[in-house]
């Protein structure tokens, strides 16, 4: 049977907390960040129409003026002269010389002014931000967030699955990176699962750092194999691994996740203190071979690792008090018989201790203990709002009490 490490007996807590008192940095982030993140385009679309509409009627007023040079003899040369006189100030060919021009003229100088102040704003409002939010925050007070060690390109698609639509509570991502300047995340305004996302400048190994990202409150640490390090990578995970759980005492330690490319790693993650070890290269092959052997698997394992709404998920819950002592089949019919609403959900496996079994035969998992998780297949994690439907358990068919 399938063995895995040793997760926590229980869900950590939902709620997750938030920095106490943002740093001037962060405050003018939002600040910025609040400024209309359209406003260039808009700059943009200010000096056009003042450019046709300054050009319109300056022709119209001066094309019949005595005296009048041939700035505005043709609408042509009106908006040549207009555009000239927006950004570089009025010449002998482009003076006006009726009364309603000469307004116009005096519009147009204070406007060129102003528009090109405040698109020369703008591009830079824009520039700040993006520096500002790729900078390291020195210190936070959190919960119950989410750390990265470590970065390269594919954490932008982790950050998008952990921050999917369909999370209903995300929790607030740490990322720890000595170079924060390679990480371009993108503007949280076109994609808001990049909301919640700060950066801690450091090595992830140096306990330090950790400390500043607040790690022992963490509720996950993810470490991510360093490309830079090449064949190394695997051991600095493990130094970060080791950093970790120095630093985090007690019984509510987070759950470290750590990369692995090579397979000869493995064991020394788990050595150090990793809680599951994951390794692309090993899980591709075996897809590899089970499509190779069974035809369209790739699809089902896409579709139960996607994110999304109204897909399917595993998750292992603590068994509740009142099914202590049934057996897996007995366990299954009860989850069986509520099939009415997206509280529904497949039981197909128990954790127990460093063991996890999956579809077991007749008795061959015992009853169900104390300390036991049971492991079920839902739409949605079966607990707060929607419990689950054998919790309490479910009505006696009429079946059973008539026999009783």
């Amino acid at each position: 049977m399938p063995r895995s490490r040793r997760r926590p007996s229980s869900p950590r807590p939902a709620a997750h907390g938030s920095p106490r008192r943002p740093t001037w940095r962060q405050r003018l982030v939002t600040a910025v960040a609040s400024w209309n993140r359209y406003q260039v385009g808009r700059v943009i679309e200010g000096v056009i129409l003042t450019w046709i509409a300054g050009a319109v009627v300056l022709y119209l007023a001066e094309r019949r003026a005595e005296n009048s040079g041939s700035g505005y003899s043709s609408f042509v040369e009106s908006l040549w002269s207009v555009w000239a006189l927006l950004f570089s100030g009025l010449d002998n060919d482009y003076t006006p010389h009726t009364t309603i021009g000469r307004v116009v003229a005096m519009f147009l100088l204070v406007a060129g002014v102003g528009l090109a102040g405040l698109f020369t704003a703008s591009v830079a409002s824009l520039l700040v931000e993006r520096y500002l939010r790729r900078s390291d925050v020195s210190h936070f007070e959190m919960e119950g967030h989410l750390v990265l060690c470590n970065w390269a390109p594919r954490g932008l698609e982790w950050i998008r699955e952990v921050h999917s639509k369909i999370i209903t509570e995300p929790r607030p991502i740490v990322i720890i990176h000595d170079t924060p300047d390679e990480i371009d995340l993108p503007d949280k305004q076109d994609e808001p699962a990049f909301n919640d996302v700060y950066i801690v400048k450091g090595d992830p190994t140096s306990e330090i750092i950790l400390h500043r990202a607040t790690v022992s409150k963490a509720y996950s640490v993810v470490i991510l194999a360093d490309p830079r390090e090449g064949k190394h990578a695997g051991g600095k995970s493990i130094l970060i691994c080791i950093s970790v759980r120095n630093i985090c005492k007690g019984e509510n330690q987070p759950n470290i996740v750590a990369e692995c490319h090579n397979p000869s790693n493995r064991f020394h993650l788990l050595k150090a203190g990793a809680s599951e070890v994951v390794s692309s290269d090993a899980l591709g092959l075996r897809l590899l071979a089970r499509s190779a052997i069974f035809h369209g698997m790739s699809e089902f394992y896409w579709e139960l690792l996607t994110v999304r709404r109204n897909a399917n998920e595993v998750y292992l819950i603590p068994a509740p008090e009142d099914l202590i002592g049934l057996g897996f089949i007995e366990l299954s019919e009860r989850f069986l018989r509520y099939r009415e609403d997206r509280r529904a959900c497949l039981l197909i496996g128990i954790e127990r201790g460093d063991e996890m079994i999956l579809n077991p035969i007749g008795d061959e998992a015992g009853p169900l203990q104390p300390g036991d998780q049971l492991i079920v297949f839902s739409r949605s994690y079966p607990s707060g709002a929607q419990p689950l439907p054998v919790n309490p358990a479910l009505p006696t068919p009429k079946s059973e009490k008539g026999g009783k």
